[in-house]
């Protein structure tokens, strides 16, 4: 029977590097303004952002919800590994593997929501999917060669 072997340092370290990672896409560097402007926020709400912040709320939602993000791929790298033991491939190349098929089966297929329902831009779409794509690939890839 499948025993899992989660090490879960690999899967708070990936979730810190995905939130780090997420703090330079959507800076002024990357993509702020794009995603700002796909967000269609007033200059009121702009300048009140620039004021205040955003408050910790959103940052313990996400910081919440990334660490369920990298457990569940750290699991699925892990089966990924005892169902992939014979086929010659590498830990990194199964942990890719799995983040990418995590991503166009879960998030890229969601997100396509935000086109459909919320009228929300395809470049607002590519620009969120994208950071989750970068980061579930650094996640996988992570959690499949720190065993």
């Amino acid at each position: 029977m499948y025993e899992p072997t989660i090490n879960y340092l690999a899967v708070l370290v990936s979730a810190i590097i995905f939130f780090i990672i997420g703090g330079l896409w959507y800076s002024p560097v990357m993509f702020a303004n794009p995603w700002i402007k796909g967000m269609g926020w007033s200059d009121e709400k702009i300048q009140a952002m620039k004021d205040h912040g955003p408050g910790s709320k959103p940052f313990i939602i996400s910081g919440v919800g990334t660490l369920v993000m990298a457990f569940v791929t750290a699991h699925m790298v892990d089966f990924m590994k005892v169902v992939f033991a014979d086929s010659g491939m590498s830990n990194l190349t199964i942990g890719l593997t799995a983040a990418f098929w995590l991503w166009l089966g879960y998030i890229a297929t969601y997100s396509l929501n935000m086109v459909a329902y919320e009228s929300k831009s395809w470049t607002f779409y590519f620009i969120n999917t994208g950071y989750q794509f970068v980061g579930l690939m650094i996640m996988g890839g992570l959690n499949g060669v720190w065993v």
